[in-house]
């Protein structure tokens, strides 16, 4: 008797740790691996500071599989979401952060994201359908530091923005990804090693849903 109860004392708070993760994560709503990572990676926001402290283990985000820790939101139609992001300590030279847009979180789901490296390196990525290989644009190196970035959706589009050290975020690259009905729009972190997991700092978070275009009026005519 002893033993059950003891199993369901755990399992209430098993329960209470999970719930308290997803009741507070400022503008997004569910945080948690993709691809079952060999270590589980963790998300904790501060309502004080409005920041995101984001560790995430996981193989890589990449090719046909992605392993990485996902904070996000579900939406639909054509939206923008800024931070600034910085990595806490070192790591591996592909370790990476960023803003991802995805399907599902199947782990070879279509996506796409605005991600930096831990090497300094911006990268637009994309696998634009369930099973196939990323793509993606590779931006020169500035090397580390903080970096402010912004993907905006406008239908299929995806552009990329990115500024290092306190510069405005300035258009860079765009690509083309036709999902299908929801996505998830968030915040993801990758160690690229399996063995370790990386924190990422983000912090000036938004994510605002796009006006849908109103009906095309014809001009004014001269005042009567």
């Amino acid at each position: 008797m002893v033993s059950t109860m003891r199993r369901v004392f755990m399992t209430c708070l098993l329960f209470a740790s999970v719930s308290a993760q997803t009741a507070n994560l400022g503008v997004f709503a569910n945080a948690g691996d993709v691809g079952a990572p060999a270590l589980a990676g963790s998300t904790v926001f501060d309502p004080a500071t409005k920041q995101y402290r984001i560790a995430g283990a996981g193989i890589n985000m990449w090719a046909k599989q992605d392993q990485f820790q996902y904070v996000w939101k579900e939406m639909t139609g054509d939206f923008s979401v800024a931070a600034t992001l910085q990595f806490v300590g070192q790591g591996a030279e592909h370790r990476k952060g960023g803003i991802m847009v995805r399907q599902s979180l199947d782990t070879d789901a279509t996506y796409a994201d605005v991600m930096i490296h831990g090497n300094g390196m911006p990268s637009l990525q994309w696998r634009p359908r369930k099973g196939e290989d990323t793509n993606t644009f590779d931006l020169p190196i500035e090397g580390a530091g903080t970096f402010s970035i912004r993907f905006v959706r406008t239908g299929v589009k995806m552009f990329m923005y990115a500024g290092r050290n306190g510069a405005q975020p300035k258009e860079l690259v765009h690509t083309e990804v036709a999902f299908q009905g929801p996505v998830l729009v968030g915040l993801a972190v990758c160690s690229h090693d399996p063995a370790v997991k990386d924190t990422v700092v983000f912090s000036n978070v938004s994510l605002e849903a796009a006006a849908p275009a109103g009906p095309v009026r014809p001009p004014a005519g001269p005042a009567k």
